[in-house]
């Protein structure tokens, strides 16, 4: 078995997501890429993930932001700081029909929200609008959304009827009029989300306007609890 593998990589071989560079069958990164890439670590804000610059043992932190403003959702998971090279692999993965990204993705995901995937009742994705789901073909949330558990994943929970504007470079305000009332819980669903612990996927956080807007509409619907878990966050 272990000649057929030796075999197979050479044939075959894995290369690192960003740089293409050839790597072992086992990794995802090269070693330069992967000391580039940016983990969010402790401390952290518990609720957005905003991390700290400062070290701290008290593992309780909260942003000024989260302070002032009560957020929907109850818990951010972002694995990565948003930045050059983990924003390349999920433009591919969006873009480019490089679909097997989710999969390599959600292996790095999954030890960090084990515990929220084995604790939540339903798993579900940020939507897109029908108009851009039939250009790009997929919803890339979903690609990653599939590979934690099939039978806690609910495609269509959630929908999105208006197809709004992009939200790059909108001011705060700006995005949350473009998102309202965008959204809507699937009405086969209404009856489910009540007293339910949800866990929603996406790929990448900015300013959390669009996951706020989603949690918001499942917490008003009865949910109980809604967790969020992304690829990446910026961080500003």
């Amino acid at each position: 078995m272990k000649f057929f593998k030796k075999i197979v990589e050479l044939v075959f071989p894995s290369h690192c997501l960003y740089c293409q560079n050839i790597i072992s069958s086992d990794g995802l990164f090269c070693k330069d890429c992967w000391q580039k890439l940016q983990f969010i670590t402790e401390p952290k804000c518990q609720v957005c993930c905003h991390p700290f610059e400062l070290a701290s043992e008290n593992t309780n932190l909260i942003c000024a932001s989260c302070l002032q403003t009560s957020k929907h959702f109850d818990k951010i998971i972002a694995v990565f700081v948003y930045n050059q090279i983990i924003g390349k692999v999920i433009s591919d993965l969006k873009y480019r029909d490089s679909t097997y990204l989710a999969k390599k993705l959600a292996r790095i995901l999954q030890p960090f929200a084990e515990s929220e995937i084995q604790d939540c009742d339903i798993i579900i994705a940020v939507p897109l609008h029908r108009s851009k789901l039939r250009s790009r073909k997929f919803n890339q949330s979903i690609l990653l959304a599939q590979n934690f558990s099939k039978t806690k994943l609910i495609r269509d929970f959630l929908l999105r009827i208006k197809n709004t504007p992009a939200q790059v470079g909108l001011k705060k305000k700006q995005r949350q009029n473009n998102l309202k009332n965008a959204f809507v819980i699937n009405p086969k669903y209404l009856d489910v989300v009540r007293g339910k612990k949800i866990l929603l996927i996406d790929d990448v956080i900015t300013t959390a306007t669009t996951i706020e807007s989603c949690a918001k509409l499942l917490k008003k619907s009865g949910a109980v609890k809604v967790t969020i878990l992304a690829v990446a966050k910026t961080v500003f």
